[in-house]
C-alpha cells in the first residue's frame, strides 16, 4: 500500500521510556509514500526537501497509536455483565456467548463492530483472542484485514473442563491452527498469528505441548492467561499436581519465550517472576478487568528492577471499554493512587509495542517507524485559556491520560493512512 506523502503540524507527545516523553509544542511530522515517518521534530527544523509536501495543521495533540496487548473479540457484547468471580463469569456469560460464534453471521457482525470500536478508540495494534471456531477466526482475520489495523490474533484452544460445544480433540485443534497460520500469519505485514491456549484449567497437558510445538515450528506468538485469581490458581494446582507453580505448567509445556504474552499475572510468587524474566515472556496488565471482577491488585512494585516487559490490555469483555485512556486510568486506580502520566502513556504505546516484540515498528513517533498516530483533542478548560503549545510536557500527558475520552479521539492514521476522522465521516473504512 502506498500513501501520498504529507506533513502534519501539531504539538507532538511521544513516549521514550516509562519515565520520559518527548514533547514538541511546535511539532512537525512528515510521512513518506510507504507510510513511514520521515521526520518528527520541531517545525523550524523541517528539512527543506520536505517543505513542499502537502501540509495539514491539527487542532489536537499527536500521540502514537495505542497498543492493546490483551482483548477478546467474542466478548465484545459482554462488557459490563456482572459476575461475582472469574470462573462464575465465564460459566454464566462468556462460554454461552462464545458458543454463538459457531454461526458465521454472528462472528462477522461482532468482528466488524469490534474492529470499528478499536479504531474509534485510537487503538492501532492489538493482541486478540478469537473463539474456538476456525471459521469464526478466519472471519476475524478477514475483518482485521479490511479494517487495516495491526493484529496478533488466534483461535482459542480448549479440550476439557468447558462446555462440550467449546472443546475439541487435540488433533482437531492442531490441524485447524496450522491451517489458519498458513493462511494468515504474515499474509500482510499487519496480520500476525498467536497460538492461543485459553488457560491451563481448560487445556490438557497434551494440548499445551501441542500448542508449544506449533509455536516453535512456525515462529508465531503465544498468548494465554496466568495467575488471574486465587480460585483459578488453586484449580491449576489440583489439575497439574506435579508442577511447582502455575507458571511452571506453561514452562514445562514449552510455552514460555520472548513472543509469549501472559495476561494478568497478578498473583505470582517470586520464583514465577524469576521464570518469566528468565524466559523473557511479556505480561499484559489488564487493570480495568481486574477491578471489574475483583481479581486482585497487580503488584507493580514487585516488577520494579526486573526486565519483564509490561503492556496494557483492555481485556474486553471483563474489561468494560476498548479505550486505552480508560485502561491507563484503571492502572493507576488499581494501585490506589495516581501514577505519573509518562509511565501510563508508555505502557499503552511503546511499552505495549515492546511487549509484543514490535517496538522497532510502532509505539512511538520516530523517523523510520510506521506512522501509526492518533490526534487527541485537549479540553480547552484544561488549558485554562492557554494555547496547547504553552503547556508543559507533564500537563499535556496528564490531559491525554487522565482527561481524554473516546470522543476526544479526533483522527487515527495507520501506516500514514487516515482511517478515522471524527470531524468528517468517522470511519473511512467502507461498509
Amino acid at each position: 500500500m502506498t500513501v501520498e506523502p504529507f506533513t502534519l503540524l501539531a504539538p507532538i507527545l511521544s513516549p521514550e521510556s516509562a519515565t520520559s516523553a518527548s514533547w514538541i509544542p511546535h511539532g512537525a511530522l512528515s510521512v513518506d509514500g510507504s507510510g513511514r515517518i520521515l521526520y518528527c521534530g520541531e517545525h523550524g527544523g523541517l528539512p527543506e526537501t520536505l517543505a513542499g509536501l502537502p501540509t495539514r495543521i491539527l487542532d489536537g495533540v499527536l500521540v502514537p497509536g495505542f497498543v492493546d496487548c490483551h482483548t477478546h473479540l467474542p466478548q465484545y457484547d459482554c462488557r459490563g455483565k456482572f459476575g461475582v468471580t472469574l470462573m462464575e463469569w465465564l460459566d454464566h456469560f462468556i462460554y454461552p456467548e462464545e458458543a454463538r460464534f459457531a454461526d458465521e453471521l454472528v462472528a462477522r457482525d461482532v468482528a466488524r463492530r469490534f474492529f470499528h470500536g478499536l479504531l474509534e478508540a485510537g487503538t492501532t495494534t492489538a493482541a486478540i483472542y478469537s473463539s474456538v471456531h476456525a471459521r469464526a477466526t478466519w472471519v476475524a482475520f478477514e475483518e482485521a484485514e479490511r479494517a487495516r489495523l495491526r493484529v496478533i490474533l488466534g483461535k482459542v484452544l480448549m479440550d476439557r473442563d468447558a462446555p462440550d460445544a467449546l472443546c475439541e480433540p487435540v488433533a482437531t485443534a492442531v490441524r485447524e491452527t496450522r491451517a489458519l497460520i498458513e493462511a494468515w500469519h504474515h499474509k500482510t505485514p499487519r496480520l500476525l498469528y498467536a497460538v492461543t491456549p485459553r488457560f491451563a484449567p481448560t487445556c490438557s497437558p497434551a494440548l499445551l505441548r501441542a500448542a508449544a510445538d506449533i509455536a516453535e515450528q512456525t515462529s508465531v506468538y503465544v498468548q494465554t492467561h496466568l495467575n488471574e485469581s486465587p480460585a483459578e490458581i488453586s484449580l491449576v494446582s489440583s489439575l497439574f499436581p506435579s508442577a511447582s507453580s502455575y507458571t511452571r505448567v506453561y514452562d514445562e509445556a514449552g510455552l514460555l519465550g520472548p513472543r509469549t504474552i501472559l495476561a494478568h499475572n497478578i498473583h505470582p510468587d517470586d520464583s514465577e517472576l524469576d521464570l518469566c524474566e528468565e524466559r523473557n515472556a511479556a505480561v499484559a496488565h489488564c487493570p480495568d478487568s481486574n477491578l471489574f471482577l475483583g481479581s486482585g491488585r497487580f503488584p507493580l512494585e514487585r516488577y520494579d528492577g526486573r526486565s519483564i516487559r509490561i503492556g496494557l490490555g483492555s481485556d474486553v469483555g471483563a474489561g468494560t471499554s476498548l479505550s486505552m485512556p480508560v485502561v491507563m486510568r484503571s492502572m493507576a486506580w488499581v494501585q490506589g493512587r495516581s501514577l505519573h502520566p509518562f509511565a501510563l502513556l508508555y505502557h499503552a504505546t511503546l511499552g505495549g509495542a515492546r511487549a509484543l516484540s514490535l517496538g522497532d515498528e510502532t509505539g512511538t513517533l520516530r523517523a523510520g517507524l510506521s506512522a501509526d498516530m492518533v490526534e487527541i483533542r485537549i479540553d480547552e478548560h484544561f488549558a485554562k485559556g492557554r494555547h496547547l503549545t504553552d503547556l508543559r510536557a507533564i500537563e499535556a500527558a496528564s490531559a491525554v491520560v487522565y482527561r481524554s475520552e473516546t470522543h476526544d479521539i479526533r483522527r487515527v492514521w495507520m501506516g500514514g493512512e487516515l482511517l478515522y476522522d471524527r470531524d468528517g465521516p468517522g470511519s473511512l473504512i467502507p461498509e
